[in-house]
């Protein structure tokens, strides 16, 4: 094997680490999902476990980056590939932790069970696994036109929240038990969550076709989100 081989095998061994990590996380959003609509007990634990491995793997591909730019000096795409990387996994990262705050909001939800059962919520959550898995599979296979719908399926999620969150405001304005008022909070911070990790999957979708082209596309330009 040459060098340039050994380097190659070196990439590809990296890129099928965030694909691996890409794949931890969406199993993690899928549970902290499926938790919201069961409200299982058992359910947000499993997600924090999830997360701490999330984590490491994050830092252990990071190194290894760092670890090929000083010693191999790659140029052109090769070094966006990793700058890439390195700003995906970061990404993958932040949505793990949306994950974990999903799960937080079990404790509102439970409160009045019946208050997370909103049609427009549920069409999030479903939106926002595709654009993940979307990304997952774009990155495998340079896929430009899929990241770009990726991208495009963000403006169709920020109106799926605007919806929820005036939806929930108005039934809490009207309710007066303290229940329901709970479980709403905890609905419009699922929503916010999920809001969130479609700006984040956007994010990733843009990485995806720097990789490829050279040129970063920001192809839905989202004002500043402070992540809590």
């Amino acid at each position: 094997m040459t060098l340039r081989e050994r380097f190659d095998q070196d990439l590809q061994n990296l890129r099928q680490s965030v694909i691996d990590m890409a794949q931890l996380v969406y199993d993690q959003l899928v549970l902290a999902l499926q938790g919201m609509e069961t409200l299982e007990a058992g359910i947000p634990e499993r997600v924090f476990a999830i997360d701490e491995k999330v984590n490491a793997t994050r830092y252990a591909i990071e190194a290894r980056c760092f670890r090929v730019i000083a010693t191999q000096q790659p140029a052109a795409r090769d070094l966006r590939f990793l700058i890439a990387a390195m700003n995906i996994i970061i990404d993958l990262e932040r949505v793990g932790d949306k994950a974990k705050d999903i799960a937080e909001s079990f404790r509102h939800l439970q409160r009045s069970p019946k208050a997370a059962h909103i049609a427009e919520l549920d069409r999030m959550s479903k939106l926002v696994k595709l654009m993940l898995q979307s990304c997952i599979q774009a990155y495998a296979n340079d896929d430009i036109v899929l990241a770009r719908h990726v991208i495009e399926r963000d403006t169709e999620l920020d109106a799926l929240f605007a919806q929820v969150l005036n939806q929930t405001i108005e039934q809490a304005a009207k309710s007066q038990k303290e229940k329901k008022i709970t479980a709403s909070f905890g609905v419009m911070r699922a929503a916010q969550n999920l809001e969130r990790v479609g700006d984040l999957a956007t994010n990733v979708a843009e990485r995806i076709i720097y990789t490829v082209t050279g040129t970063i596309e920001e192809m839905n330009i989202h004002t500043y989100k402070a992540d809590d």
